[in-house]
């Protein structure tokens, strides 16, 4: 079992950037000392109010000044608005300052941050230009001189500096939340994470058959490829109180969400332009806190979460988990306090 982090770096109303930024860095120094094997951060632009990471690498360099042996990664880097080369550099980089600590993992970021039309791509090539990308940034890794000629991108004789220390480089997960990203990853052999905070239990148990099933069909071999799950989660001495700290966080999260989704709509309509398919299939910030924590979180004491996450893990095959502590506006003090009682409590039963 692989336990994790993740996290978005929300600035809610009130907060200031810089501090959200020096509480993420507190946070993963915690977490290489409390034995997380990594940290998974977004990649998300025009939307101050719901992320301050439209640069993660910059954010991963300082992480990885402050911890020794946590591993690193964007979760998701957004392909589809970068060139591969580019990208395959910029995580190279973050492997050498790292000393071997970078992680991979690409997708096709929110659908609802304006981001495509900032830089100009089409949703409708997401899948396709994800998958191409792939291709790119292994070649660029692993080849001494690049040529490529694809759909998409044609390098003419390159040489990709720097290439990752590790060797061979690590290998690369997607991030999916429909069964046509799932079919993609499937296909392209790469693991797969699949988030649970958009979508409920039993969907991801029938995205999780579908991965492992595609696997086969494409011929992979199940047992070389790994699945996880994007968990929001808030673990207290008991479940009562749990539920008290991180209900106005978490929510908070859920409300932001729905309001980028409505003013994207909207946005949308005005310029006469049709919805992404993906942006359907979000969860809003209708949610209950109820309904939250019965699909789409893990919120209680350590034996409840233990046994919520055991379940989970156990119905889909998943094998790495990524704890999502700091969702929203949960306050720093609880976020460490979850964090440590995750370590000591929750993660050796994980384990066991």
């Amino acid at each position: 079992m692989k336990i994790s982090l993740f996290t978005e770096i929300q600035c809610p109303t009130g907060a200031a950037a810089v501090e959200q930024i020096d509480q993420f860095l507190e946070q993963a120094e915690l977490a290489d000392k409390l034995g997380f094997r990594g940290f998974w951060i977004a990649e998300i632009h025009c939307q101050p109010a719901f992320s301050q990471l439209s640069s993660p690498y910059v954010v991963l360099g300082a992480a990885a000044a402050r911890t020794k042996r946590l591993r690193l990664g964007v979760a998701v880097n957004t392909l589809p608005v970068h060139h591969p080369v580019q990208m395959a550099e910029a995580a190279a980089t973050l492997d050498l300052v790292s000393h071997g600590r970078m992680d991979f993992a690409a997708g096709g970021g929110h659908p609802h941050s304006r981001v495509y039309e900032c830089f100009g791509v089409d949703h409708a090539m997401t899948h396709d230009v994800v998958e191409e990308s792939l291709q790119v940034i292994r070649a660029a890794w692993t080849e001494p001189v690049l040529s490529f000629e694809g759909r998409f991108f044609k390098v003419p004789g390159v040489v990709v500096n720097p290439k990752p220390l590790q060797s061979p480089p690590p290998p690369f997960y997607m991030a999916a939340s429909s069964a046509e990203g799932v079919e993609v990853a499937a296909r392209a052999g790469v693991n797969l994470f699949l988030p649970i905070h958009t979508r409920t239990r039993a969907q991801i148990v029938e995205l999780a058959q579908a991965y492992w099933t595609g696997l086969e069909k494409f011929g992979h071999r199940r047992a070389e490829h790994e699945l996880g799950l994007l968990v929001p989660m808030h673990i207290a001495a008991s479940t009562a109180e749990a539920r008290e700290r991180a209900r106005e966080g978490v929510m908070s999260y859920y409300r932001t969400i729905g309001d980028m989704r409505a003013g994207y709509i909207e946005w949308l309509q005005s310029r006469n332009e049709p919805l992404p398919p993906r942006l359907l299939k979000t969860a809003t910030g209708e949610l209950t806190f109820e309904r939250v924590c019965e699909e789409h979180a893990v919120i209680g004491d350590s034996a409840s979460a233990s046994s919520a996450l055991r379940e989970c893990m156990g119905a889909t095959g998943a094998a790495h988990l990524l704890a999502w502590m700091n969702i929203g506006s949960v306050p720093h003090r609880h976020v460490v306090e979850s964090m440590e009682r995750f370590a000591r409590d929750v993660m050796p039963r994980l384990a066991g």
